[in-house]
């Protein structure tokens, strides 16, 4: 699949290296569960799209590097005027908007596909983790580079879990130790991720609904690779129902004066 858009706005200039840092924003989900009328990527917070927010955080880090912004193709030239709109001064990023595909998995794969051969290192990150810092892009980045496997933001569970069956009874309580909630961005390899993209068995796996991966780690480690995890942070919410709408409102008004709100 080709790109659908391009974008190269580095405010009349041109990075002096390769870029080898590329990043893929997921955006083309439905939000079914939120029960909005656009693309969950394009709910708004006080007049800004959830897109806008990782587009700018992205296209902030200090390197050379490729976006990808995986959207439905009708939103496609509404999400190169937020890119005109969001891009740092002086950035150092060039941008590139694709069509997603029918599954996550799909739309990761294509915006794989729509990085330049250069890039060795890649970050997945969610649309609808909006308020994910700059922070833990790097701490991802760093601990990529250090160790060269694949690597994940990951929080401890605080809550007592329970195994219940489907009429709602209690049948044990689950050990919560070894046991993390996991977030984006997450790094991989470029090769690794591609390869594992190409030959893993999305038919099948976890995902009791339609047997298809949950994020790219599982897809990493259906094909054989090692994950690490890295401390995550709570700001890096996901938008998945109109329940987590407080909490970003709280990280929003949190930005806006400035206030550091991480675990």
């Amino acid at each position: 699949m080709t790109p659908s858009a391009h974008a190269n706005e580095t405010a009349g200039t041109t990075p002096h290296q390769l870029a080898a840092l590329g990043a893929v924003l997921v955006g083309a989900g439905r939000g079914v569960r939120l029960g909005a009328e656009e693309p969950k990527a394009f709910f708004e917070l006080h007049g800004r799209a959830l897109i806008e927010f990782g587009i700018g955080v992205i296209t902030s880090l200090p390197h050379a590097g490729h976006l990808v912004v995986v959207v439905p193709e009708s939103h496609a030239a509404r999400t190169l005027e937020l890119v005109e709109l969001v891009l740092p001064q002086g950035s150092l990023w060039e941008v590139s908007v694709v069509p997603g595909g029918r599954q996550r998995h799909e739309s990761v794969r294509f915006g794989l596909d729509a990085l330049p051969e250069s890039i060795d290192t890649v970050l997945v990150h969610d649309a609808a983790r909006p308020f994910a810092s700059a922070a833990l892009f790097e701490r991802v980045i760093a601990e990529l580079h250090r160790t060269g496997d694949s690597v994940i933001p990951a929080l401890p569970v605080a809550d007592t879990l329970k195994r219940v069956d489907a009429d709602g009874v209690v049948h044990e309580t689950v050990d919560r130790a070894p046991l993390v909630a996991v977030q984006t961005p997450q790094g991989f390899r470029r090769e690794t991720l591609a390869a594992a993209h190409a030959t893993a068995g999305l038919q099948s796996g976890s995902d009791s609904a339609s047997g298809l991966p949950t994020d790219d780690a599982e897809v990493v480690q259906r094909a054989g690779g090692r994950v690490r995890t890295v401390a995550g942070e709570l700001r890096a919410h996901k938008l998945t129902t109109t329940a987590d709408l407080p909490i970003l409102e709280h990280f929003l008004t949190a930005n806006a004066l400035g206030l550091a709100e991480e675990s």
